[in-house]
Protein backbone atom coordinates (compact mmCIF):
# COMPACT_ATOMS: atom_id res chain seq x y z
CA UNK A 1 0.00 0.00 0.00
CA UNK A 2 2.95 2.35 0.52
CA UNK A 3 3.70 2.24 -3.21
CA UNK A 4 0.10 3.20 -4.04
CA UNK A 5 0.26 6.19 -1.69
CA UNK A 6 3.50 7.43 -3.25
CA UNK A 7 1.94 7.22 -6.71
CA UNK A 8 -1.19 8.94 -5.42
CA UNK A 9 0.83 11.80 -3.99
CA UNK A 10 2.46 12.37 -7.34
CA UNK A 11 -0.86 12.34 -9.19
CA UNK A 12 -3.39 13.55 -6.54
CA UNK A 13 -5.27 10.31 -6.96
CA UNK A 14 -7.86 8.43 -4.91
CA UNK A 15 -6.49 5.50 -2.90
CA UNK A 16 -8.92 3.07 -1.19
CA UNK A 17 -11.72 5.65 -1.23
CA UNK A 18 -9.59 8.42 0.24
CA UNK A 19 -8.37 11.43 -1.70
CA UNK A 20 -4.80 12.35 -1.11
CA UNK A 21 -3.97 15.95 -1.99
CA UNK A 22 -0.43 17.05 -2.60
CA UNK A 23 0.50 20.25 -0.77
CA UNK A 24 1.52 23.04 -3.11
CA UNK A 25 4.35 25.40 -2.27
CA UNK A 26 3.27 28.89 -1.11
CA UNK A 27 4.00 31.89 -3.34
CA UNK A 28 7.49 33.10 -2.76
CA UNK A 29 7.70 36.54 -1.07
CA UNK A 30 10.60 37.53 -3.28
CA UNK A 31 8.27 37.40 -6.28
CA UNK A 32 5.27 38.96 -4.51
CA UNK A 33 6.98 42.11 -3.13
CA UNK A 34 8.07 43.56 -6.50
CA UNK A 35 4.59 42.97 -7.92
CA UNK A 36 2.97 44.82 -5.00
CA UNK A 37 5.50 47.67 -5.32
CA UNK A 38 4.84 48.03 -9.07
CA UNK A 39 1.07 48.09 -8.48
CA UNK A 40 1.43 50.75 -5.76
CA UNK A 41 3.58 52.99 -7.98
CA UNK A 42 1.24 52.57 -10.94
CA UNK A 43 -1.76 53.36 -8.72
CA UNK A 44 -0.10 56.52 -7.45
CA UNK A 45 0.68 57.70 -10.96
CA UNK A 46 -2.85 57.01 -12.22
CA UNK A 47 -4.35 58.70 -9.14
CA UNK A 48 -2.24 61.81 -9.69
CA UNK A 49 -3.21 62.01 -13.34
CA UNK A 50 -6.91 61.63 -12.54
CA UNK A 51 -6.71 64.25 -9.79
CA UNK A 52 -4.92 66.79 -11.99
CA UNK A 53 -7.11 66.17 -15.02
CA UNK A 54 -10.59 65.92 -13.50
CA UNK A 55 -10.64 67.22 -9.93
CA UNK A 56 -8.30 70.25 -9.89
CA UNK A 57 -9.61 73.21 -11.94
CA UNK A 58 -7.35 74.26 -14.81
CA UNK A 59 -5.38 77.53 -14.71
CA UNK A 60 -4.28 79.05 -18.00
CA UNK A 61 -0.99 80.96 -17.61
CA UNK A 62 -2.19 82.69 -14.43
CA UNK A 63 -4.81 84.71 -16.31
CA UNK A 64 -8.26 84.95 -14.85
CA UNK A 65 -7.17 84.05 -11.34
CA UNK A 66 -9.51 85.64 -8.86
CA UNK A 67 -7.99 87.82 -6.16
CA UNK A 68 -9.76 87.02 -2.88
CA UNK A 69 -12.86 86.08 -4.84
CA UNK A 70 -13.80 89.67 -5.71
CA UNK A 71 -11.57 91.05 -8.46
CA UNK A 72 -10.01 89.62 -11.58
CA UNK A 73 -6.64 90.94 -12.59
CA UNK A 74 -6.59 91.96 -16.23
CA UNK A 75 -3.68 92.89 -18.47
CA UNK A 76 -4.22 96.66 -18.17
CA UNK A 77 -4.44 96.69 -14.36
CA UNK A 78 -1.30 97.41 -12.32
CA UNK A 79 -0.33 96.35 -8.80
CA UNK A 80 1.44 99.14 -6.92
CA UNK A 81 3.34 98.11 -3.77
CA UNK A 82 3.27 100.38 -0.72
CA UNK A 83 5.87 100.81 2.01
CA UNK A 84 5.35 99.11 5.35
CA UNK A 85 2.94 100.61 7.89
CA UNK A 86 3.46 100.42 11.67
CA UNK A 87 0.36 101.73 13.44
CA UNK A 88 -1.04 101.76 16.98
CA UNK A 89 -4.37 99.96 17.07
CA UNK A 90 -7.40 101.17 19.00
CA UNK A 91 -7.70 99.73 22.50
CA UNK A 92 -10.07 96.82 22.49
CA UNK A 93 -10.66 94.30 25.26
CA UNK A 94 -7.02 94.47 26.28
CA UNK A 95 -5.70 97.53 28.09
CA UNK A 96 -2.16 97.23 26.81
CA UNK A 97 -1.26 98.97 23.54
CA UNK A 98 -1.27 96.83 20.42
CA UNK A 99 0.42 97.48 17.10
CA UNK A 100 -0.09 96.33 13.55
CA UNK A 101 2.71 96.03 11.04
CA UNK A 102 1.23 95.66 7.59
CA UNK A 103 2.48 95.88 4.03
CA UNK A 104 -0.02 96.45 1.25
CA UNK A 105 -0.14 96.38 -2.52
CA UNK A 106 -2.87 98.27 -4.35
CA UNK A 107 -4.50 97.08 -7.57
CA UNK A 108 -5.24 100.03 -9.85
CA UNK A 109 -7.05 100.38 -13.16
CA UNK A 110 -3.90 101.04 -15.16
CA UNK A 111 -0.53 102.75 -15.47
CA UNK A 112 -2.10 106.23 -15.17
CA UNK A 113 -3.73 105.41 -11.82
CA UNK A 114 -0.54 103.76 -10.57
CA UNK A 115 1.44 106.90 -11.41
CA UNK A 116 -1.12 109.06 -9.55
CA UNK A 117 -0.79 106.85 -6.47
CA UNK A 118 2.98 107.13 -6.58
CA UNK A 119 2.81 110.94 -6.89
CA UNK A 120 0.18 111.38 -4.16
CA UNK A 121 1.32 108.67 -1.75
CA UNK A 122 0.72 110.93 1.28
CA UNK A 123 -3.06 110.93 0.68
CA UNK A 124 -3.08 107.13 0.40
CA UNK A 125 -0.89 106.60 3.48
CA UNK A 126 -2.98 109.02 5.55
CA UNK A 127 -6.24 107.25 4.77
CA UNK A 128 -4.68 103.83 5.51
CA UNK A 129 -3.23 104.98 8.86
CA UNK A 130 -6.54 106.62 9.89
CA UNK A 131 -8.48 103.46 9.03
CA UNK A 132 -6.06 101.17 10.88
CA UNK A 133 -6.00 103.40 14.02
CA UNK A 134 -9.76 102.96 14.38
CA UNK A 135 -9.47 99.15 14.42
CA UNK A 136 -8.70 96.91 17.37
CA UNK A 137 -6.99 93.55 17.07
CA UNK A 138 -10.27 91.76 17.80
CA UNK A 139 -11.97 93.66 14.95
CA UNK A 140 -9.33 92.48 12.50
CA UNK A 141 -8.80 88.94 13.76
CA UNK A 142 -12.37 88.02 14.69
CA UNK A 143 -14.04 85.55 12.40
CA UNK A 144 -13.28 84.58 8.85
CA UNK A 145 -14.40 87.93 7.45
CA UNK A 146 -12.24 90.19 9.66
CA UNK A 147 -9.32 90.59 7.24
CA UNK A 148 -11.63 90.70 4.20
CA UNK A 149 -13.63 93.51 5.83
CA UNK A 150 -10.41 95.38 6.62
CA UNK A 151 -9.33 95.17 2.97
CA UNK A 152 -12.71 96.46 1.81
CA UNK A 153 -12.64 99.33 4.31
CA UNK A 154 -9.10 100.27 3.29
CA UNK A 155 -10.10 100.32 -0.38
CA UNK A 156 -13.19 102.41 0.31
CA UNK A 157 -11.34 104.89 2.54
CA UNK A 158 -8.56 105.37 -0.03
CA UNK A 159 -11.07 105.95 -2.83
CA UNK A 160 -13.05 108.36 -0.65
CA UNK A 161 -9.94 110.31 0.37
CA UNK A 162 -8.73 110.45 -3.21
CA UNK A 163 -12.09 111.62 -4.52
CA UNK A 164 -12.53 108.91 -7.14
CA UNK A 165 -12.42 105.16 -7.52
CA UNK A 166 -8.72 104.71 -8.15
CA UNK A 167 -8.18 101.46 -6.17
CA UNK A 168 -9.78 98.25 -7.41
CA UNK A 169 -8.46 95.90 -4.71
CA UNK A 170 -6.16 95.93 -1.69
CA UNK A 171 -3.74 93.04 -1.21
CA UNK A 172 -2.10 92.37 2.15
CA UNK A 173 1.43 91.10 1.56
CA UNK A 174 2.68 91.14 5.16
CA UNK A 175 0.66 91.28 8.37
CA UNK A 176 1.60 91.13 12.07
CA UNK A 177 -0.35 92.21 15.14
CA UNK A 178 1.44 92.45 18.45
Amino acid sequence: MAKKEKKAKKKNAVVDGETIVVEKKSVNLIVLLPIVAILAIAGSIVGTIITNKFITPPVANGQGIEAQGSAKITEDQVITPMDEFLVNLAKGDKEKPEYIRITLSLLTGGEKDSAEITQNVAVIRDSIVNTLRQKSSTDILSGAEGVANLKTQLRDSINEAYGKSIIVEVFITDFVIQ
